[in-house]
């Protein structure tokens, strides 16, 4: 006999969304796979709260896709490293390891590693009828940081 698994309809649906409110996050890699166009990659990055009472170890959900090279300053700095420069002065997302054509085979062993942040959440429609979790902005973490970071992200 096959086991039979079983679940509620709101169990289904998932945590309700957390408040709107500055989060601090812990980075724990990446989930890169393709995205719907084959065009770039959604890295997908773990992210855990951390230090909450309430939410401790609750999932973020991002995907900083590859042409969002604006971002790249911003998602580093929040976990406070500095992002790298080739010989160029172009900024280079370092860490990567696996097949260049299969990014669900990409290992990361970069600086974000293990590195914490804090992050600021809304409450935002989910395009089904009901709200769900987005990040409005990430906060630089780096002394004396001239770059000009995203202050919403949710347009």
């Amino acid at each position: 006999m096959s086991p039979r698994l079983t679940a509620s309809k709101e169990a289904v649906q998932g945590p309700a969304p957390m408040p709107e409110g500055m989060y601090t996050v812990r980075f724990d890699g990446f989930d890169p796979k393709y995205a719907k166009d084959k065009q770039s990659v959604n890295l997908n990055p773990k992210l855990k709260v951390i230090n909450h009472p309430e939410y401790n170890d609750r999932p973020i959900f991002d995907n900083w896709n590859t042409k969002a090279v604006w971002l790249w300053p911003d998602y580093h700095h929040a976990f406070g490293v500095p992002i790298a420069k080739d010989g160029a002065g172009d900024y280079e997302f370092v860490g990567f390891d696996g097949p260049e054509d299969d990014p669900t085979k990409w290992q990361y062993n970069g600086p974000l590693i293990g590195q914490q942040a804090q992050l600021y959440l809304v409450q935002a429609d989910n395009t089904k009828g009901g709200v769900k979790n987005a990040i409005k902005y990430y906060v630089c973490k780096l002394a004396g940081c001239q770059e000009k970071h995203s202050s919403d992200l949710i347009k």
